[in-house]
């Protein structure tokens, strides 16, 4: 998470007046050593101020020298230690600075922060709390508190003191930024959870199929919702997934089967007469489309808007209308306009005016269907958080689903559906973000986000340029452009994007990893070697950099290191390359059994992998047929 320095003025002008106070407060018979101590302590400040940091050093110690009791002394030399990087000498100035004066102003932000830069959340969260509670208006201490709750991975925690921040700062560009990232990290974490939880069941097939649809990997997607049918074939959701796909493909009449037989399995999917009433509107039928959602809002009118996409976000949205069915849509309009007032009626009309480009008159007509539209209930808290939810009420969704989940644990539908809601929150955040500061660096950096999960990588692109001309020393920012050009096979264009962002961040473990594989690739092992030694030593569970550095010893002949690597990450291989690699190192050693017993692990795991591809393939040919 990029987190936000404030633009107040920092706690450094505050300490200089607490030093001169302290020093008007001192005997009259210390005269000469308050003069001095001052004259280097205004010295230092000059130079703090003119960013000679070494110098600025250099004069706070030479003020703690002639008076060990003054705490704005090592305050100021654990601000200046801190602004270099040097964490751990500035935690050590400014826990000097606690002890001779509690309460100083700053200190316990930056004591927090120094601990949280070394890696020791669970040190950092007390001096973050008091900081908090002298500070309760000071928007970095919620952004540094969330983020160290978050490395303790207490995602709910975390969750809640950037929701308060966000309160109290409703229209700050980069608290929306960390806040929208932090509910898709939490999504995310959801999603594993079921993944995990959920493996021999056809949700988890529906949830792969999700995110490749969300990913337009259309036939990746289309595999999964078929295979979820083929291990239940009234499994709900798995024929409206495979309309979806058709309907953003514009395949309207196989969208319409799939709507009908999700119909035949849940004759209740209010979502499936939603989008059936759609295609009609589509297709030059309006009056087909209002009985289908007359029927549709009888069952749930939440489902059936959110089905609709009502109300829309402005983000890119990936359906457009061709210009036959926006012709079909005008032209369908006053057949609309002239039927009888009904919700049916209001809600076709602001999906209509949408699709039209005409966003006034669609809130207009939005407004008159939540004006008429009966409100659904449910007795069971499952239903009425998937109300909520569909209903646009987000907070009350999570609220219901992390009660609900306190108590059944293993209901990995209820899971499921709050990494949804955590989905849309982190969209909610990223849309007023949008709104509210359009032109700012973070909605840049937002969009990029959208357009790079999207696998628009151009679009990604474009808008990561304007971040870094904008914000050119944010970190994360040329990470992730080179992260993309990896991914679009162009290792020269993203190895100097990789390189500045390690001039910026040279603790970054996935920047260090990306450029040590470069080198790899390029048969540079030793050049390779650092770099992936200082990526696993910042974030020894990155499992792809053990494989590389393996791989890299191996090549420069330190066998006893290569075979260290291969086996922290053996256990997780699921291709049989890592055991292969082993058994390669093992060879080269002459140890010709072990060798042997990694080549025969590694060729079972590549037959289990051929058999899943095989049945992929099936798979693929039955969707097909």
């Amino acid at each position: 998470m990029i987190i936000h320095r404030s633009r107040r003025r920092g706690p450094g002008w505050i300490i200089a007046m607490g030093f001169c106070f302290y020093m008007s407060s001192l005997p009259g018979t210390a005269e000469d050593v308050n003069s001095e101590a001052a004259q280097h302590f205004a010295a230092a400040q000059q130079a703090q101020s003119a960013g000679l940091l070494d110098h600025a050093a250099q004069e706070y110690l030479k003020v703690i020298h002639l008076l060990p009791d003054a705490a704005e002394a090592y305050a100021s030399l654990g601000l200046v230690y801190n602004a270099q990087g040097k964490y751990a000498q500035s935690a050590h100035a400014l826990s000097q600075a606690e002890n001779l004066k509690p309460g100083l102003p700053g200190v316990s932000l930056y004591l927090g922060i120094d601990y949280l830069k070394q890696d020791e959340p669970t040190q950092a969260i007390p001096h973050l709390q008091r900081s908090l509670r002298v500070e309760p208006k000071n928007e970095q201490v919620y952004t540094w508190l969330s983020q160290a709750y978050s490395d303790e991975d207490r995602l709910d925690v975390a969750l809640e003191y950037l929701q308060k921040a966000s309160v109290l700062f409703p229209s700050e560009p980069i608290l929306l930024l960390d806040l929208g990232q932090l509910y898709r990290r939490a999504a995310d974490e959801q999603i594993e959870r079921v993944l995990t939880g959920a493996a021999a069941s056809p949700l988890r097939h529906m949830v792969y199929g999700d995110i490749y649809k969300d990913e337009q990997m259309w036939q990746n997607a289309r595999a999964h919702y078929f295979r979820a049918l083929e291990q239940d074939p009234h499994w709900h959701g798995a024929h409206y997934g495979l309309g979806e796909i058709a309907f953003q493909n514009q395949e309207f009449d196989l969208a319409a089967e799939e709507y009908h037989k999700e119909l035949q399995v849940d004759p209740k999917s209010a979502a499936a007469m939603a989008k059936l009433a759609e295609i009609a509107l589509l297709n030059g039928k309006p009056g087909d489309s209002l009985p289908l959602l007359k029927s549709a809002i009888a069952v749930s009118p939440e489902e059936t808007a959110h089905a609709l996409g009502m109300p829309q976000f402005s983000a890119p949205d990936l359906f457009k209308v061709s210009k036959e069915e926006g012709e079909h849509l005008r032209a369908g309009l006053p057949v609309l306009t002239d039927a009888p007032p009904s919700a049916a009626r209001a809600l076709a009309v602001a999906l209509v005016e949408h699709r039209l480009g005409q966003d006034d008159l669609s809130l207009a007509a939005w407004k008159q269907f939540v004006a008429s539209a009966p409100r659904s209930t449910s007795t069971s808290s499952y239903g009425r958080a998937a109300i909520d939810f569909d209903g646009g009420r987000l907070n009350a969704a999570e609220v219901t689903l992390n009660s609900w989940l306190s108590a059944h644990n293993l209901d990995y539908q209820a899971r499921y559906l709050l990494a949804e809601v955590y989905h849309s929150l982190s969209r909610e955040a990223l849309e007023k973000l949008l709104a509210t500061a359009p032109d700012s660096y973070p909605a840049h950096q937002a969009l990029a986000e959208i357009y790079q999960q999207m696998q628009r990588n151009d679009q990604a692109l474009a808008e990561y340029a304007i971040v870094e001309r904008m914000a050119p020393n944010l970190t994360g920012i040329h990470l992730a452009v080179g992260g993309i050009l990896l991914k679009m096979h162009r290792p020269d264009e993203a190895l100097p994007a990789l390189d500045e962002e390690l001039r910026l961040n040279p603790e970054s473990a996935e920047a260090n990893a990306d450029v040590g594989e470069i080198y790899l690739e390029r048969t540079d092992s030793a050049k390779a070697i650092p770099y992936l030694e200082r990526a696993i030593k910042e974030d020894p569970k990155l499992q792809s950099a053990h494989q590389q550095l393996g791989k890299a010893y191996y090549a420069q002949k330190q066998y006893t290191k290569a075979i260290a690597q291969f086996q922290d990450v053996a256990q997780y291989d699921l291709d049989g390359s890592v055991h292969f690699q082993l058994g390669l190192v093992y060879r080269a050693v002459g140890q010709n059994m072990k060798a042997g017993k990694q080549f025969e692990i590694s060729r079972k795991l590549k037959l289990d992998s051929l058999s899943h591809s095989e049945s992929e393939m099936a798979t693929f040919q039955k969707l097909s047929q």
